[in-house]
This record gives C-alpha cells, sequence and structure tokens, in this order.
C-alpha cells in the first residue's frame, strides 16, 4: 500500500481525521503535490511542481513545513531531482549531491529536510554500487521516497499509541505552533497521542497559542483539532503563563525540529518553535509537565548546541499583520528567530515512535538510537558516542 492509501485509510483509529494528504508524489507527472500551508484556514489548495526552485521557495514560504514533513519534501525532491537528470549514472549522482545539498540548506534548523535528502542520495549511492542502470535508480529513489513517507505516517500511529498514557479525562492542555497531520503527515507528533487518547474516549481540552507571527497555532493546529471534534480554544502567546494557572493546565505539548541525542548532557534539548522555550519554563514554574513528541528521525545524533544554526526568517513577517497592516514604526528593527531551544531539564519527557524517553537523555535517547528500528542509525564513530 502506498503512502497516500495509507495517509486516507480510515481505520487506524475511529473517530479520528486522518483525510489530510498534506505531500505527495504524483506518479502519472512525476512531481510532487503539496497542501500549501500558508492558504489554512481559508482554502485548501494543493500545489504540484518538478521545478526545484519551487519546492524551496515552497519550503522558505512555509507552503511546506513541519520537521518530518520537511523530511518527506527533502526525500521526493531529491528523487525529483534524480528524475530530471539524464540518463546517465554520473548526472544522477552529480545532481542529488550537489542540487539536493542546495535543498537540504534551504531551512538550516529543521534536522529532518536534510536527513530525507540524505536518505535519498545514499540510495542513488547504493543503486550504483549494485550495478544499477539510470532507469533502475531513478525507479529506486522515487520507492525510497514513499517508503519515508509511508514509515512517518506509521510513526505517528506508534507515537500516539506511546504517549496516549499521558493524557488524562479532564486535561487542559496547552499546544505551541502545529505539530499536527500538517507538520508531520498522519495523526502528527504532538497531536498523535492526544488524538489516540480521544479515539479511545478520553475528554479533554486544548488551549493553542496562536503563534505569532505567522499563527501557525491559530491558523492550522485549531483547524485540525476542530476538523476531529477535539475540544480546542485560541489563546494569544502573551495569555498563556496567566491562563496556564487560571485554567488549570495540566501539561504542555510540543514537536520539535531538532533534538539534540549526542550523548552528552545535552542530550533532549529541543529546538521547536519560537515560545516553546517561554511555555517550559512557566510550565516549570506551576509544576506542570512539559512533554515533547517526535520521530526518531528528529534526533540529531551528532552536533551540539554550538553547532546549531537558529534561522532568522525575514522581518517583514513581524513588522506586519497577515493582512498586511504595518505595526511596526518605519526605521524599527525587528529581531525574528524561528526557533528556541529547550533545555533537558524542562522536558518531562519525549514520545517517539519506538517509547517514552525520560531524563537522563544521555541514557535513553541513546538506548533508542541504537535500536534497530531506528530511523537515524548511529555509526560506530559518531562523535561523543560511548563504547
Amino acid at each position: 500500500m502506498d503512502a497516500l492509501s495509507i495517509a486516507k485509510k480510515g481505520d487506524f483509529m475511529t473517530n479520528v481525521s486522518t483525510n489530510v494528504v498534506p505531500i505527495r508524489w504524483d506518479d502519472g507527472k512525476g512531481e510532487i503535490v503539496w497542501l500549501d500551508n500558508s492558504q489554512i484556514p481559508w482554502k485548501e489548495v494543493n500545489v504540484s511542481s518538478k521545478d526545484l526552485e519551487r519546492l524551496i521557495n515552497a519550503i522558505q514560504k512555509l507552503e511546506i513545513r513541519g520537521a518530518p514533513i520537511l523530511g518527506e519534501a527533502g526525500a521526493y525532491g531529491t528523487a525529483m531531482i534524480a528524475n530530471n537528470s539524464n540518463d546517465s549514472k554520473d548526472d544522477i549522482l552529480k545532481n542529488v549531491t550537489e542540487h539536493g545539498n542546495r535543498l537540504a540548506a534551504a531551512r538550516p534548523t529543521a534536522v529532518n529536510l536534510s536527513w530525507g535528502v540524505r536518505c535519498i542520495q545514499d540510495v542513488v549511492k547504493d543503486e550504483i554500487g549494485r550495478g544499477a542502470g539510470p532507469k533502475e535508480i531513478k525507479s529506486a529513489t522515487i520507492s525510497a521516497a514513499k517508503k519515508i513517507q509511508a514509515d512517518n505516517i506509521e510513526a505517528t500511529h506508534k507515537m500516539g499509541e506511546q504517549g496516549k498514557h499521558l493524557v488524562h479525562d479532564g486535561d487542559v492542555l496547552v499546544t505551541v505552533c502545529n505539530a499536527g497531520t500538517l507538520a508531520c503527515d498522519g495523526l502528527g507528533t504532538s497531536t498523535a497521542p492526544l488524538r489516540a487518547a480521544w479515539a479511545d474516549g478520553v475528554k479533554f481540552r486544548v488551549l493553542t497559542t496562536y503563534t505569532a507571527p505567522l499563527y501557525q497555532g491559530a491558523r492550522l493546529t485549531a483547524w485540525e483539532l476542530h476538523k476531529d471534534g477535539i475540544p480546542v480554544q485560541v489563546i494569544t502567546d502573551n495569555m498563556a503563563g496567566h491562563l496556564m494557572r487560571e485554567e488549570k493546565a495540566t501539561a504542555v505539548w510540543a514537536g520539535a525540529d531538532r533534538i539534540l541525542g549526542n550523548y552528552t548532557e545535552e542530550s533532549g534539548s529541543v529546538y521547536n518553535k519560537i515560545g516553546t522555550f517561554g511555555l517550559s519554563l512557566m510550565a516549570r514554574e506551576l509544576g506542570i509537565k512539559m512533554y515533547v513528541a517526535a520521530p526518531t528521525s528528529t534526533i540529531d545524533p551528532v552536533h551540539t548546541i554550538a553547532d546549531v544554526k537558529i534561522e532568522q526568517r525575514k522581518p517583514e513577517e513581524v513588522e506586519t499583520l497577515l493582512g498586511g497592516t504595518t505595526v511596526v514604526p518605519e526605521g524599527v528593527r525587528v529581531i525574528n528567530p524561528a526557533f528556541d531551544r529547550t533545555p533537558p531539564s524542562h522536558v518531562s519527557a519525549i514520545v517517539t515512535e519506538l517509547g517514552v524517553a525520560e531524563a537522563p537523555y544521555n541514557v535513553s535517547l541513546t538506548r533508542m538510537l541504537e535500536l534497530p528500528e531506528s530511523m537515524v542509525k548511529v555509526m560506530e564513530n559518531t562523535p561523543g558516542r560511548k563504547g
């Protein structure tokens, strides 16, 4: 069964909407099709292209966004590069290396994008190594990209099962940005345990921060949860502390764009949408749980805090509201980081498809990464690895 069929299949869980397909490969046209996140909730617009520059532009403009979806886009994009190449092994390898690396750099903080590119680059090298011809190589890249998407979707359902015991009747849950189907495929990441618990009859409600400056919480998470029939209320980011206390919030749920798993005390550091760190501070002060959900493909076993570049986005996103009204006086400078880093000491647990990791994360995440089912393969020479 292909990834699109899996995404549409309705019997994973009853009472949960899984009919949103955020990205897919069109076999007939040989191009990528994606649901433009920048148009939601006003309209659902599918865009298709076989042009790499258009794909990179879509990623940078957040038409395509969210760590696992970026992994799928990286895989499909690199497969597209291979299939757009001449029927020459050398040409295919050269293009997936050079243009694939350019695609991987489109958003530097989200580790899944480069992971998806690298997976398909490795497929090309492996196919060439075994003596495959150009047509076989091209076909293998599409098959591998579809498998990455299918594995992502399956991982979200596993995360739901792994984490649903953390959601209880009467909970008031706070979310940040959007880590649902639109960003992660399947059931999403931080939304997966919520959806799984809801399908089991657990009743709770959600406060989603609207997540300035692009309002992914208000536009996207509220749209998804409302479609599922899960009670959701939108709050502004600066209401969060007050309402977490007054509404007696029980947990914060966040996704992740990168989680360090580098075998040091930095392991468990979570890079996610700007505002996540602030919510973790509020949760710590109020004595409530801070949960993160992400597939193992989001865990970075190589880099350190010093290595990770926080993406700085265009000041126009802060200077003007979505409708185009300017709210910052002319001549006043703007700082617009896309992500922040939550320290492992603030994270109560990390839910993955392979289980729930708890502190110390340099032990629990290490064990997950070394499981054969892990999406990220740890090599013997991985920096920081012991033994």
